[in-house]
């Protein structure tokens, strides 16, 4: 593939985003403060622009959990704003829509559950929907909110993928293939056997987490098959699939990969390790390949990691529910 001249820039930009990332000793000072030391901790960091700006208006919980939300937002759009081509701006949109999707099922049980709780504080607007046009959305009908699904700059049709309308599950199974169906199809687009590798791997955490959690409740093989993001398995999701039990399934995922899985763990730690190894392995893959979109992705999940982790600490923090070691337990940190 010839080398668009703008490449370099966009990896000097992406590498320079990535050096500010936090490493395990930042979340080891946050795990000690409070609210409003993070926040002051956090306006010395990367998130300094949106801290100050808002303030003024906001301090504490409220505060660091719109700045996460508009600093992520901001990042991601200037990712978007500086790509050097339509293809590698193709790949990002592509692969941010899986946020948009996520927001999407959340505000979706968010009506089927009663409007309870706050709306702002489990949406990702990092991909086409912004706040705004989640909560102009969040006023609507679930009819009308599903109807309203589109991605018009997709190759995929999500209106012709929806099958089940009235089952949430199966909606949100159908919102899933389609958009796993949507990344599968920027496969093979920039000539990187590391890119394709990377959507590949997305696919294979994805289906192997499903099939650990139905496994879990005692469903067959074929009743697994159905819930699946992609018909296409992996060696390690078929090994899952058929294990006689849970136990057998997690050793599986224990010998088919790089995680280190303790004796008797349960399914969420099980799920926790993959996404720590996910992690690590997104940001090998910003130097394997620096001047591919593989590199910019792989700074996208870690990003987008590290917004999690600290929404999670800040509310832990809030709460007080949680003690120290069940956050950092949570945390994903590579």
């Amino acid at each position: 593939m010839m080398l668009n001249r703008d490449y370099p820039y966009m990896y000097a930009r992406v590498s320079a985003k990535k050096a500010k990332l936090l490493e395990k000793r930042d979340y080891e000072e946050l795990w000690k403060m409070q609210p409003n030391g993070i926040a002051r901790k956090l306006g010395e960091e990367d998130y300094k622009e949106d801290i100050d700006e808002l303030g003024s208006e906001h301090d504490g919980v409220t505060l660091v959990e719109l700045a996460l939300m508009r600093n992520l937002s901001r990042t991601m759009k200037h990712l978007v704003e500086i790509s050097p081509d339509k293809k590698i701006k193709t790949v990002i949109e592509t692969y941010l829509r899986r946020y948009d999707i996520l927001s999407i099922k959340r505000l979706l049980r968010w009506k089927k559950g009663g409007e309870e709780g706050e709306l702002t504080s489990f949406l990702l607007p990092v991909g086409r929907y912004t706040v705004e046009e989640f909560k102009e959305l969040s006023q609507k009908e679930f009819e009308e909110i599903v109807d309203e699904i589109e991605f018009p700059e997709s190759k995929i049709d999500y209106q012709d993928k929806i099958r089940n309308r009235e089952d949430l599950r199966k909606l949100e199974r159908d919102l899933d293939r389609a958009y796993y169906e949507d990344l599968n199809s920027i496969k093979n687009s920039t000539g990187s056997k590391w890119f394709d590798e990377f959507i590949e791997r997305e696919i294979e955490y994805e289906n192997t987490k499903i099939a650990l959690r139905l496994k879990n409740q005692g469903l067959e093989a074929e009743e697994i098959k159905e819930w699946l993001v992609s018909g296409e398995q992996k060696q390690l999701v078929e090994k899952v699939i058929g294990s006689k039990n849970i136990e057998e399934a997690i050793e599986a995922v224990e010998r088919g990969t790089e995680t280190i899985i303790r004796r008797k763990s349960s399914i969420e730690e099980v799920e926790h390790r993959l996404e720590i190894e996910r992690l690590r392995k997104a940001l090998k893959d910003v130097h394997i390949e620096p001047l591919s979109a593989t590199s910019i992705l792989g700074y996208i999940v870690a990003k987008i990691t590290e917004v999690k982790n600290l929404r999670m600490l800040i509310r832990a923090k809030e709460t007080g529910i949680q003690n120290e070691e069940t956050i950092k337990q949570k945390l994903v940190v590579a």
